[in-house]
Order: C-alpha cells, then structure tokens, then sequence
C-alpha cells in the first residue's frame, strides 16, 4: 500500500505539470526526480503483491501521467533536456497501463473465500461473469458434499459434483450471466472454499458487479424452488362474539354471570388463536373485528423480514410474535375468569351451573383466573371442539365481553432466491 500512496503523490504531480509555461527549473528537476524514483518503484513491480482494486487504481493513475513544458525563455538545452523528460513521462505510462492490461488475463480476482464455514444448509454464491470470463472454485469439505455450477439466467445446471470432499476446478462461461456455486454440506460440517476469476477488459478489473438478492414466493414447481412450512390462517368467527357478564348480584335477579363460546376446530388444525376484550362498559371499539386482519398483517411483515420457519418447536415464537404486535388494550377494573374445556359434557356442566369450574376437569394449562383484555394460543390436540367459557366472579360490577378467534393451519410454502445485477 505503501508503494501506491507514492505512486498516487507522484502522478499528481506529474499531472500538475501541464500548465508548465510559468513552472521554474526547480520545477522540472523535482519532477526530473520523481520520475526517477517512480521508475526504480516500477522495475520492482509485481502485480501478485496487489489486490485488484488497487491494480484498477493504479492503471487510472498511470493513464493521467503526463508532463508538458512551455519553451518560451529556455535554451535549447533546457528545452532537449524537458523534452527527453515528457519522452520518459510517455513511456512510464505507457509501461504501467501495457503491463497491468496484459497481466490481468493471468490475474484471479477472489470473489468468496472462507477456510472454515459451518454449514448446516446449502449456500449459494453469486458472482456476475461476462462472455469468455473465467471461473475458478476450490472447495476442501470435511465430509462428502454436493457442489453444483449453475447459470441462473438460463437455469442450467454446468457441473454436478457429488459425495466429493476436495474439488479444484475451472470453467470459462459462454454467456454474460449471474452463475452460482452452490454448496450443500449433506449435514453440518464445515467447509473451506475460494471462488476466484478471471477477466480479459480492464473496465471488468477490480470492481465486482453488485448482484441483489431477495426471496420471493414461488410455485412447487419453479426453478430453484425450496419448501418451507409457513401457515394460513382461518377466521372462525364473522363477528366478534360479544357478551354480558352480570355480577353475582345482579345474576340473582336476571341475565347470567357465565358464558360459554363453542369453537369449531377446522380440519388441519394445530392452534387455535385468541383475542378477549374485556371491558366495564358495553360500547363497541374501531379495533373489535379486526383480529384476523391484524394477524394477517403481521404475518406478511414476519414474511418481508425473514421467511418463517413452522415447525413444533419454533412456533411458539411464531405465534409470540403475532400475538405481540396484536394485544388488545386493557382495562383496570374489568376482569373475569377464562376456563378452556375439551370435553362438552364437562363444559354443558360448567353452563348449566350443575358443577362449579373447581368441580370440573378444565384445561388447566390454558384457562386464567382473573384475565384481563388478553390474547393467546391453545393447542388444538387433535380436539374438533374446543369451549372456551367465561365467569364473572365480582360481586357487584358487570363486564362485557367480546371474543375473536383464528385457526392455524400449517401449509407449504415454496420460495427461491431471485438474483439480479443492481
């Protein structure tokens, strides 16, 4: 590095020197000096102790070598002596820009590089490569891996290496595409691999074509499609069920402090989704309803920042996260009780008021005592009917009450990387 930050100081002043008609003879044997420096700098050159950013810079930089003089008030011997100096400016130049431009055909630019990567699923690694360009992999695998070199554009497959665990190979490119290389560990190990190439223009030397990458939704069938269990949801009610909840008191005398909310399950089925407000005055709000939406909502945003992954031990996260962004606002004085019952016989019981809830067999892992406003999750079982019942156990305040419910589904979802030149 140091050697290019001279190289640079010595091409601006090179470069500088094109006004030279009022430029002293100071001026050109410091120039005279410079170049003779930067010559010695040359002789010593090897493109391999430079990356190809800098080799790019320093190709720009010698193109801008230059060194002009104005004759007006020189002898002749000072005008042969600045003109042999913008003869050797010439030809340092014209050495810098013909060595780099012949040396990058034999010069590898590393575009990927990690001697020790774990890999639990497969990667790829993109890389944009022009007509005649060619490409270089190394790939040095603990145990046996598939390697694959694919041209995204066209969706062909170049090469297919299979149970291999060392690959050393090249390949020049017929067509200007994004190409892939591909690694699937077959398990978890960690893998070693350098993806390098070659180009034949110096415009294609030390800056990479950016490629953006992004997840979009696909069918089974596409290209490059990958499987992911993802869900859908199903809205069970039209209409929030709403109910009055009288205190004990008022019960004596008419209405009821209980109720009782039959939840069909839908075939498939694994969670059934929950929203309850609860609240001391019977007026309706903007947000009541909007439970499915919310969630539906949710879900995309879940999507947009990283593809859901449903699976029985990652769910719950999932369902967290819904739930979360969708919690109804709770009031202080408004509270009841919530008992989950997966029999009907035991939740009939509960309704009639023939067996008090501690009498009962309610799931316990599910039901709250004293809730406020609140949502949740309740696992379906397997279960086609799930009661969710409700008790005013306050004396003297009324509540009411209203209750939206979601089913989840588990479903496939398909989706492939989409790659293309920014």
């Amino acid at each position: 590095m140091r050697c290019i930050c001279i190289l640079f100081v010595i091409a601006s002043l090179l470069y500088g020197c094109k006004n030279a008609t009022e430029r002293t003879i100071d001026e050109y044997n410091e120039t005279f000096d410079k170049v003779s420096v930067m010559e010695q700098m040359y002789e010593k050159f090897d493109m391999n102790d430079f990356s190809a950013l800098e080799l790019c810079a320093i190709y720009n930089t010698g193109k801008e070598l230059s060194y002009n003089y104005d004759p007006m008030g020189l002898d002749a011997q000072q005008v042969a002596a600045c003109e042999a100096l913008k003869l050797r400016v010439e030809k340092l130049r014209n050495a810098i820009t013909d060595k780099i431009q012949s040396g990058i055909t034999d010069f590898k630019i590393t575009s990927w590089k990690n001697d020790d990567m774990l890999f639990e699923t497969t990667h790829s690694f993109p890389i944009y490569l022009k007509r005649g360009e060619k490409l270089y992999w190394t790939i040095s695998a603990q145990k046996r891996a598939t390697v694959k070199i694919i041209n995204i554009d066209s969706r062909k497959i170049l090469k297919t290496y299979t149970g291999k665990t060392s690959i050393t190979d090249s390949l020049i490119v017929e067509n200007s595409a994004i190409y892939l290389v591909e690694i699937n560990p077959n398990g978890v190990q960690y893998i070693g691999f350098d993806i390098k190439y070659k180009v034949g223009d110096i415009s294609r030397f030390g800056k990479a074509t950016k490629i953006n990458v992004e997840e979009v939704a696909c069918n089974r069938g596409d290209f490059g499609a990958k499987p992911l269990q993802g869900i859908t949801m199903q809205k069970l009610f039209e209409e929030p069920r709403k109910f009055t909840l009288r205190s004990q008191f008022k019960a004596l005398f008419s209405g009821g402090s209980k109720a009782l909310v039959v939840i069909q399950v839908p075939a498939g089925a694994t969670d059934i989704l929950y929203s309850i407000r609860i609240a001391t005055s019977e007026q309706d709000r903007s947000e009541d309803g909007e439970f499915y939406d919310n969630l539906s909502h949710s879900y995309k945003k879940v999507k947009m920042l990283g593809l859901p992954l449903y699976e029985k031990e990652q769910s719950k996260g999932l369902f967290s996260t819904l739930l979360d962004d969708n919690r109804p606002i709770r009031e202080e004085d408004a509270y009841c009780n919530m008992y989950v019952f997966r029999n009907m016989s035991q939740a009939k019981q509960f309704q009639d008021g023939t067996k008090s809830a501690n009498q009962l067999n309610y799931d316990v892992d599910y039901s709250t005592i004293g809730t406020q406003s609140c949502n949740g999750r309740i696992p379906a079982k397997g279960a086609k009917t799930i009661y969710l019942a409700f008790e005013n156990e306050r004396v003297r305040y009324t509540n009411y009450l209203w209750v939206e419910a979601v089913a989840v589904v588990p479903k496939t979802e398909y989706y492939k990387t989409k790659y293309s030149v920014k």
